[in-house]
């Protein structure tokens, strides 16, 4: 499938450190976890609506979602106005599908929400979008933490490959609550990195039209790559050209044997670790590849993005310019 248009936005606020309070102990012993699995000295968050005017502490807690909201819709406005006018017409016109990818499912209990409106945008899906859209078709809300987005890739590739749908667009979006980002990394155990660094966290909204339409830059979903003590190295480079191409990794927690083994095999493919340098956006992390591709002008060759799951598997997407 290709890659018609695309659009990811984050705050323009900087970065707060995290800080545990004994007021609220049960995020705080998370928290220690989360550092222990990652093998992180500290936290910081980056996040839509944090406002200086409250006590240092607690503005990355609860930040104003309003903010949040209207990220997404800039973000959606932004991937329209990438198109020419024959293909935003022929995308209101034309059998399209609408998805919505999510980290956490419902974060309305943890929002100071004072709006039903805005609560069902939050935790099901934004009707808004869908107008602007113009779907009369399909939508649906995948749920999967930092794999949402991939798999909403995957179901938009089938979409289109059986000819259900003429477009697909995915909007994605990372709400990076504390106690939920601490609790998903609190899942994985201790870390056997002993290279202790300090994790970010990056609130980010994006939205992507996809299509059969010959575009700039093509993607390709792969099937997932299984193995007891991880997928081998032969796998993950395969079909991949070590003069021209990139491996890019998504995953927050590290797998130092992986990196070791793809550092030392003679003639391996170049490597970069999204997480170290854009920071950890959830679901959202594995679009940054796109991100990386277009700053090189798409003359980085192929790029694999590559997501490592807690069973020690891997799944992946190709990207590579048309041009």
């Amino acid at each position: 499938m290709h890659l018609l248009s695309f659009s990811l936005i984050e705050p323009e606020d900087k970065f707060y450190l995290y800080y545990p309070s004994w007021l609220n102990v049960g995020e705080s012993h998370l928290y220690k976890l989360a550092l222990k699995a990652t093998n992180a000295h500290g936290w910081g968050f980056k996040r839509f609506g944090a406002s200086r005017e409250e006590y240092s502490r607690e503005m990355i807690r609860a930040p104003l979602y309003k903010n949040y909201l209207d990220a997404m819709d800039q973000a959606a406005d932004n991937a329209l106005q990438q198109l020419n006018a024959k293909e935003r017409m022929l995308l209101m016109k034309s059998r399209t599908a609408f998805i919505y990818a999510d980290a956490w499912g419902e974060t309305g209990p943890f929002e100071d929400v004072t709006s039903p409106l805005h609560s069902a945008i939050m935790d099901t899906l934004p009707k808004n979008l869908v107008k602007k859209f113009a779907i009369k078709d399909f939508t649906c809300k995948v749920r999967g933490e930092e794999h949402a987005f991939m798999q909403a890739m995957r179901l938009a590739q089938d979409y289109l490959d059986w000819r259900l749908y003429d477009f697909v667009v995915i909007c994605a979006a990372y709400r990076a609550v504390p106690c939920l980002v601490f609790s998903q990394q609190a899942m994985n155990g201790r870390s056997k990195n002993k290279q202790t660094h300090l994790n970010i966290s990056v609130e980010r909204v994006g939205c992507f039209v996809f299509s059969q339409r010959e575009a700039s830059l093509g993607i390709q979903c792969g099937k997932m790559l299984t193995a007891p003590q991880g997928a081998p190295l032969e796998q993950v480079i395969s079909g991949l050209d070590p003069q021209q191409d990139w491996l890019a990794l998504a995953s927050l927690k590290k797998d130092a044997a992986f990196e070791k083994q793809l550092a030392d095999a003679a003639g391996s493919i170049r490597h970069i670790n999204l997480v170290d340098m854009y920071g950890e956006s959830g679901p959202v992390t594995p679009a940054l590849s796109l991100i990386f591709q277009q700053r090189q002008r798409y003359q980085a060759g192929k790029v694999r993005t590559l997501l490592k799951d807690v069973f020690g598997g891997y799944i992946w997407f190709d990207s590579w310019s048309m041009h």
